[in-house]
């Protein structure tokens, strides 16, 4: 079983109101079951998979402003280690695997996300823009085309902005993911 638990860090004044329209947004990806808000800043929610619990972290990790904790649990409800492993530095992602033979898995994932979160904070707005196009399925022509540029400067934001690194650092996030969560599945 699979739980994500992210706490607000931002400075947003309207912290309670941006905690819950953010729940009732990402309970609408694909994977996410319906977020609990628990407290002022604090959401978090059960994750059918390990593709939609990184598809989860990585909005979370794109925002900036959110603290993330991440359980993989074989028994019992992996919403509590997501609790237990929720930190306080907004961008960080802590992650807590509860199995009965030892492993590195926790450390493993969490390095993954850092990596990954390290890409997301050095993309300029043009990068993420280029990134999301990309992400949602379009061919690099159809993004170019999208934003008005050529498909060599579309390349180039796409290498400018780690498209490459980002992909390697998905697929690694899922398949550690998929392993530590794969004997309670």
């Amino acid at each position: 079983m699979i739980a994500v638990h992210a706490r607000y860090r931002g400075n947003d004044s309207r912290r309670a109101n941006l905690v819950k329209r953010s729940a009732e947004a990402l309970s609408t990806l694909e994977g996410v079951s319906r977020f609990e808000v628990v407290g002022v800043e604090d959401i978090r929610a059960h994750i059918d998979d390990a593709e939609a619990a990184c598809m989860l972290v990585m909005a979370l990790l794109s925002d900036g402003n959110w603290a993330i904790g991440i359980g993989i649990t074989e028994k019992g409800p992996a919403i509590y280690a997501a609790s237990d492993a929720v930190g306080v530095k907004a961008g960080s992602v802590k992650v807590v695997v509860e199995k009965q033979k030892p492993s590195t898995d926790a450390a493993d994932i969490a390095s993954a996300f850092a990596l990954l979160g390290h890409v997301l904070a050095k993309r300029t707005v043009e990068g993420r823009e280029a990134t999301s196009l990309v992400r949602s399925g379009l061919s690099q022509n159809e993004a170019a085309a999208q934003l008005g540029i050529s498909k060599q400067a579309m390349s180039q934001r796409l290498q400018a902005a780690g498209w490459q690194a980002e992909q390697a650092g998905w697929q690694l996030a899922v398949n550690l993911m998929s392993r530590a969560a794969g004997a309670a599945q």
